[in-house]
């Protein structure tokens, strides 16, 4: 699933020459699967004909397209496997397009998604959806997150997943962020030290801000630009990077989960056998 780095990749490309869309007037919207529309489609395409886009922002998982004068405000979340392309006028649609916006460059926006997990809607302001979320993982200071994991309990795996606690971070760099912290993901977050979580913090916070580096990570395909290099995720049964022991895969919170046993000890676990 498209993560904070991999959905901040897609702005950076809408928002930056030669394929920018920042200025331009969107001329017509076709609905090519209508599911992909939260809401009504023909309510869609006629408030977005004619505008023009002043800003493309994001916030955690989601996008924003902004019209001038803030008239009209797109949302647009990627789910599992959707992605934007924008294509000259003449270029033949994607099969799995979704939605194509034609601009007033002859160029083409198209919002791809082959399993149609996405969704696409309009909100008053970018605040509808995002009051509903916690900070934005990538510039969440760390006074407030430590303030905010305060006020948690449960595993901190699952903290890390939940989107009210911080925006952005889903499955991937969740286990990346907790290998680097070295923090086993059924840790309670009860018992975690405030150096543990300090750690936490920076391992977050550089694991997000290297993957936005890196395009984020190509794990299925979907973003072929994404050259994150993972050490622990969908790895299991590889060495560790660091201590070449296996990597195990469990689940929390009813999702796969892949962690190194010796970098990241449990605080259940048995001491280990010498060899």
């Amino acid at each position: 699933m498209p993560e904070l780095p991999e959905v901040e990749s897609v702005r950076a490309y809408l928002c930056e020459e030669p394929e920018s869309r920042l200025g331009r007037k969107i001329q017509a919207v076709t609905v090519h699967r209508a599911s992909v529309v939260d809401g009504v489609a023909e309510a869609l395409t006629q408030c977005l004909t004619g505008c023009r886009i002043a800003a493309i922002t994001r916030h955690g998982k989601y996008l924003f397209f902004i019209s001038d004068g803030d008239a009209i405000c797109m949302a647009m979340h990627l789910r599992m496997t959707g992605r934007c392309l924008v294509a000259s006028q003449e270029q033949p649609l994607h099969q799995h397009t979704r939605i194509s916006f034609l601009f007033d460059d002859a160029k083409r926006l198209e919002f791809i998604d082959p399993r149609a997990f996405g969704r696409v809607w309009l909100v008053h302001a970018a605040s509808e959806v995002t009051k509903r979320l916690g900070p934005d993982g990538l510039t969440v200071t760390q006074k407030t997150f430590l303030a905010r994991m305060a006020e948690k309990s449960g595993v901190v795996k699952a903290l890390l997943l939940d989107q009210a606690f911080i925006a952005g971070v889903g499955n991937i760099y969740a286990d990346e962020s907790l290998f680097r912290a070295g923090i086993h993901p059924q840790t309670k977050v009860a018992t975690l030290t405030v150096e543990q979580r300090k750690r936490l913090y920076s391992a977050v916070h550089f694991v997000l801000t290297d993957a936005v580096r890196r395009k984020g990570a190509n794990i299925d395909g979907v973003f072929e630009a994404g050259h994150f290099p993972v050490a622990v995720y969908g790895r299991s049964s590889l060495p560790c990077p660091v201590c070449h022991t296996l990597i195990e895969k469990i689940k929390v919170a009813q999702r796969g989960t892949h962690f190194c046993p010796v970098c990241q000890p449990s605080q259940l676990a048995k001491p280990l056998k010498t060899r």
